[in-house]
């Protein structure tokens, strides 16, 4: 009998790499959410729409096993990598600098507030952890990217440091 404990190791692999890109690269990529979770949520049911047969039943998979392993693993692996991608193959970046005229604590981060509104639709790119030095008062400087699937990414935030 042969050993099938590889779809519940990818399963297992796909939750954990979720959640690390969820942490990492879905905060530097500069799209709606709303579009992510749809786009998310149409890879993870998308081979579902495969006859089962010529597909789960072919892999050794029930019919449960076929639903979970597109649920958790096709769906979160798929969209961790196509993040990724556009995060790594960016273009040239273009340097911008902001004053931040406010800054949130949330206890393990804080989100700042540009002057300007920029990045006002994307609190997650304006947040850094709360180790990291407050910036209240002072210039951020931002370098944004387009990414390789078209959606801009934050290559780099640092606060400019006044001679």
């Amino acid at each position: 009998m042969r050993d099938r404990s590889w779809p519940g190791t990818l399963m297992a692999f796909g939750v954990f790499v979720a959640l690390v890109s969820a942490l990492t690269v879905v905060p530097w990529t500069l799209i709606d959410h709303g579009l992510l979770l749809r786009f998310f949520i149409g890879l993870c049911f998308v081979g579902n729409l495969l006859p089962y047969a010529r597909s789960g039943l072919r892999m050794g998979m029930e019919r449960l096993e076929w639903f979970l392993f597109n649920l958790l693993a096709i769906g979160p692996l798929v969209t961790s990598a196509l993040l990724w991608a556009n995060y790594f193959g960016h273009g040239p970046a273009a340097v911008s600098t902001h004053a931040v005229v406010d800054v949130e604590n949330h206890r393990t981060y804080w989100t700042y507030t540009f002057s300007d509104d920029f990045l006002h639709d994307h609190w997650m790119a304006r947040s850094i952890y709360s180790d990291l030095p407050d910036a209240h008062g002072h210039v951020q400087e931002v370098s944004i990217a387009e990414g390789l699937l078209g959606f801009e990414v934050v290559v780099q935030k640092r606060p400019v440091v006044s001679p």
